[in-house]
């Protein structure tokens, strides 16, 4: 998911401080971008809070400040912006700004999914909370739930999560042709893990490991799934 393209979603109405900031922020004058931004987030805009936040996070137009990202974030929020609530997830997850607390992080990345179900980083972080027991008690059902989701919606790290469970049956019935269909999906692109999360993922040792045990006919029936799959997720 493009986080930084969702700061100018049309999801709130447009000030006109706002957009002068985006028109700003676009040229590269962050600072002309924060003071505008400033103006619209005093006006309680939480497109404007939410883009605000996000500088600081990022330490744009000035020094990293995750305290300041999290007030901006928590303003944001509170309008159910879903790219501000993703964050304070993520800086609970990672103690950045705000206190180390694994369940207020999952609680936030499932405000966060809620709001915006395309969220994929989202629904993989809820995945591994629930696979690790991590913020939530450990439940590979409900883990291999959420990997589902955000597989679904073409993320590669958790088609890599979901295949490999599906292989070993946790959390859902073994399945050596599924379990192929989804490693053979992660392997279809770069896997990219949201901030703070690390996991070896080798997708083509573990397909190679698993094919032998297919039979010719279901990895025909899996190049045939891989066939079918929108415009831009097929293997070259």
């Amino acid at each position: 998911m493009t986080l930084t393209c969702a700061i100018f979603a049309n999801s709130f109405p447009a000030l006109a401080d706002y957009t002068n900031g985006y028109k700003a922020y676009q040229a590269g004058n962050y600072e002309m971008a924060k003071a505008q931004w400033r103006l619209a987030a005093q006006e309680d805009d939480p497109r404007a809070q939410y883009a605000l936040g996000l500088m600081y996070y990022r330490g744009l137009a000035g020094p990293l400040d995750y305290r300041q990202a999290a007030n901006w974030f928590t303003l944001a929020a509170r309008a159910n912006h879903p790219n501000a609530i993703y964050y304070l997830g993520l800086m609970h997850f990672n103690g950045w700004g705000l206190r180390y607390d694994q369940f207020s992080a999952t609680d936030y990345f499932k405000r966060a999914l809620h709001a915006n179900p395309g969220n994929a980083d989202a629904a993989f972080l809820i995945g591994e909370q629930y696979f690790h027991g991590r913020g939530a008690k450990q439940n590979y059902v409900e883990a291999a739930h959420y990997y589902q989701i955000a597989a679904e919606k073409g993320m590669h790290a958790a088609q890599f999560m979901l295949g490999a469970m599906t292989e070993r049956g946790w959390g859902v019935e073994p399945d050596y042709a599924d379990a192929y269909y989804w490693l053979r999906r992660s392997a279809l692109g770069p896997i990219t893990l949201p901030p703070g999360v690390e996991l070896d993922m080798d997708p083509v040792t573990a397909i190679a490991n698993l094919e032998p045990k297919l039979r010719p006919e279901e990895i025909r029936r899996v190049d045939k799934r891989l066939q079918e799959l929108p415009m831009g997720q097929v293997a070259p």
